[in-house]
């Protein structure tokens, strides 16, 4: 099992930070991870987005029941759901990206999405693809249009791919110095 990875408070950092940091490949610096909470946290899924597809690698944002964000990075192809260091259940939503791909639940998130319905440990969830996302909600009962017709993705909703805006940075107009 990964170790427990702690929150990250979200913040906007300038847009040359974040692109310094990634053109060294440190993605697990401050600038990235708190820049991308920050992102996660005001809906921002282009910006959020953009940085995993400039990295190249699958990122994760889970916010917990008191708020508190928490980042991961994964491969190009995986993130997992990684314990959260002083997380608190529910958790409210579990996002992640599939850089330079599609949004849809792959296997390894359809495993996710089951571990966590039969825990009851998250309320919904949202893949993000170039330019679309997709999110699923879970219900106490059997969705009207489920993942699947039984088992423990049967309480998770099948919600189609919604587009979002693609913007490019910068976003340094938003910082605030």
């Amino acid at each position: 099992m990964a170790d427990a990875i702690p929150p990250v408070e979200p913040v906007l950092h300038p847009v040359e930070d974040v692109e310094a940091a990634l053109e060294r490949g440190d993605v697990h610096c401050d600038a990235v991870r708190q820049t991308l909470a920050y992102f996660g946290t005001n809906e921002e899924w282009s910006f959020f987005y953009s940085i995993s597809d400039i990295a190249g690698m699958e990122v994760s944002l889970l916010i917990d029941g008191a708020g508190q964000c928490f980042v991961d990075w994964g491969t190009v192809s995986r993130v997992g759901l990684n314990p959260p260091e002083g997380g608190v259940i529910p958790f409210r939503v579990w996002v992640h990206t599939h850089p330079s791909g599609n949004s849809y639940w792959s296997a390894t998130d359809r495993n996710t999405l089951a571990v966590a319905s039969a825990a009851r440990i998250m309320q919904s969830a949202i893949v993000l693809g170039h330019g679309e996302m997709k999110c699923a909600h879970w219900t106490a009962e059997p969705a009207e249009q489920p993942l699947a017709p039984e088992g423990p993705l049967s309480n998770w909703t099948d919600e189609s791919v919604i587009d979002y805006e693609e913007k490019q940075p910068p976003w340094f107009e938003e910082v605030v110095q």
